[in-house]
């Protein structure tokens, strides 16, 4: 007999190693449901619903991790931690329905965590999807010649041809963007963007038939690239500039959106980025604008997250975020961009294709599911090594 350890990291996997050693077809999503075990971190709890959180948990063989102050009945609020397997989730979930002091809304929420668990990863635009299983690389074409990659394509031309190369290459998705967010940078207006988007646009839609998404903040860009056929709008502000009306605009053209965190504006974002709790602050927010965008008639197939790597972080905070990045998933599928980003060199003391590339691979190990990257060739090819 030889006993060893296996890992287990999402659903589908806890199911495939049922059905691998002949568990019965009838109770191995049940079995499954118990072999995957979680960390959840609940903040702001009501001291007084910690206590009877921690009670209902330990009633069906799960655990809480509670503040010092719970157990000498302080008034208050605090964090608590939940060890449970999917099964202690979904059992919980259903008895703290009838509990007062906020419990009802903790339910709530664990039965929608328990949602997105066994779910595929996929991204949704327009009638068409994205299956995720395997990372997806998404094309980089810089078209404002402030870029920070120094990778610019000012032809409209070359950018189609550029797109044409990323479809060869592997590439499952085309980033095109016309204004630079490089720290330090100055905004440009819409008029100056579209300008420079439009033509590129037409020709790469006739070049390739990739998801062409845009990087672009603006309400009046978004429109003008949506009616040329652009699918997918990546936004560094989250929504946050055009609020319900470029919502409203993507809703109804059933385009798929990138949600990004940033803290500050590109301008000034790099001056002395803060944070009280880098993780729970940016995934609280991704969280809020990913309702926002729900409460418009966003679908949430339609959504991905992006914790915005360079934008307003330090190194310290943007490794912090890689080695945690599958904290996000059940926010939707991850888009992460650590492509020739300065942090690498910061971290690492080197800068060049080597590490770049790595940087990219150990996202994709980490948990993203959509990687933007300029260097799409040398991305494809390594990531077959963890296909």
């Amino acid at each position: 007999m030889l006993i060893r350890k296996i890992l287990i990291n999402n659903f589908q996997e806890a199911l495939k190693l049922s059905a691998n050693i002949g568990v019965s077809p009838q109770v191995y999503t049940s079995l499954s449901k118990k072999g995957i075990f979680y960390s959840l971190l609940i903040e702001d709890i009501d001291n007084r619903a910690a206590s009877i959180l921690k009670q209902e948990a330990l009633s069906c063989g799960a655990e809480l991790a509670v503040n010092i102050e719970i157990s000498a009945f302080k008034k208050g609020k605090s964090k608590a931690v939940l060890f449970a397997t999917y099964r202690h989730i979904e059992i919980l979930s259903q008895k703290l329905l009838a509990q007062p002091f906020g419990l009802k809304e903790t339910a709530e929420n664990l039965k929608e965590i328990i949602k997105e668990l066994p779910r595929p990863k996929i991204l949704k635009y327009k009638n068409k999807t994205i299956n995720l299983e395997s990372p997806a690389v998404m094309g980089i074409i810089n078209l404002d010649p402030n870029s920070f990659s120094n990778d610019a394509v000012l032809d409209a031309g070359q950018a189609a041809e550029k797109a044409s190369y990323f479809e060869s290459a592997g590439a499952k998705i085309i980033d095109l963007g016309a204004e630079s967010s490089k720290p330090g940078i100055k905004p440009i207006d819409a008029k100056t963007e579209i300008k420079r988007l439009l033509p590129a646009l037409k020709k790469i839609r006739k070049k390739t038939s990739l998801p062409i998404s845009i990087d672009t903040y603006k309400y009046e860009t978004a429109r003008a690239a949506i009616d040329e056929g652009a699918d997918i709008i990546n936004d560094i502000f989250a929504l946050r500039e055009g609020g319900g009306k470029k919502a409203s605009l993507l809703a109804g053209a059933k385009c798929g959106l990138i949600l990004m965190h940033s803290q500050g504006i590109p301008e000034n974002m790099q001056k002395n980025p803060h944070y009280k709790d880098c993780l729970s602050e940016i995934y609280s927010f991704l969280y809020e604008r990913k309702k926002f965008a729900e409460s418009y008639g966003i679908e949430e197939d339609f959504i991905s997250v992006d914790p915005g790597i360079g934008f307003g972080k330090t190194a310290a905070h943007n490794a912090e975020l890689i080695k945690n990045l599958k904290v996000f998933s059940t926010l939707g599928a991850i888009t992460i961009g650590v492509s020739r980003k300065r942090f690498i060199e910061k971290l690492t003391g080197h800068s060049g294709i080597a590490y770049w590339t790595a940087a990219n691979l150990l996202a994709a190990l980490k948990g993203a599911d959509i990687i933007r990257v300029h260097d799409v060739e040398e991305t494809v090819n390594v990531l077959k090594l963890i296909a």
